[in-house]
């Protein structure tokens, strides 16, 4: 079976803990330390509380595929970028049997604000305790901050395909879509 993760933007990846403690200087300071769930992993599941005041739990989404991407901060530009470009995709997305679910470390009101502005139309859950960053493996070196990743989940919970990317958010978008269309 195949192993491997997906990493974009040119940095250094490859296999589970291949690149650990190799990152440094300015990319060691905003990048994960290179050790995601891997393909083919089951995704560790969770109960999130959403900008909607809503809940999400990983297990009661089995039978669809799920979209999770982990983001920095809400209001910032690249989050809201990327926020706004799964909104672009949501239909398509849909279409796929899948549901999507970004996820920060802000408040849930600050999320309930965040999703409004930017009109999404999916959740958006706060990580508060940063529980769900460290399951997934997405908190950067040194605690500072969350890694911009993104896994996508299929029906019977299994890592299908990740890939992290600081710097391009279109990249996660086409490679959901592209991740989405191998499910098929």
């Amino acid at each position: 079976s195949s192993r491997r993760s997906r990493w974009g933007g040119g940095l250094p990846g490859g296999e589970r803990g291949a690149a650990r403690g190799q990152a440094g200087g300015f990319r060691g300071l905003w990048q994960n330390r290179l050790v995601m769930l891997n393909v083919g992993d089951p995704a560790p599941d969770f109960e999130i509380s959403l900008g909607s005041g809503e809940r999400f739990r990983l297990s009661e989404h089995r039978g669809r595929n799920v979209v999770l991407f982990f983001y920095v901060r809400a209001f910032t530009m690249g989050c809201t970028a990327q926020v706004r470009g799964f909104s672009g995709v949501h239909d398509d997305i849909i279409a796929k049997n899948a549901v999507v679910l970004g996820i920060s470390t802000d408040s849930v009101e600050k999320l309930g604000r965040f999703g409004e502005a930017t009109g999404a139309p999916f959740g958006l859950g706060s990580d508060g305790t940063k529980e769900v960053r460290r399951l997934y493996d997405v908190e950067r070196r040194f605690g500072l901050g969350t890694s911009r990743v993104t896994y996508v989940i299929d029906e019977d919970g299994i890592i299908r395909d990740v890939f992290h990317n600081e710097v391009v958010m279109k990249a996660h978008i086409s490679k959901t879509l592209s991740a989405l269309d191998a499910l098929d």
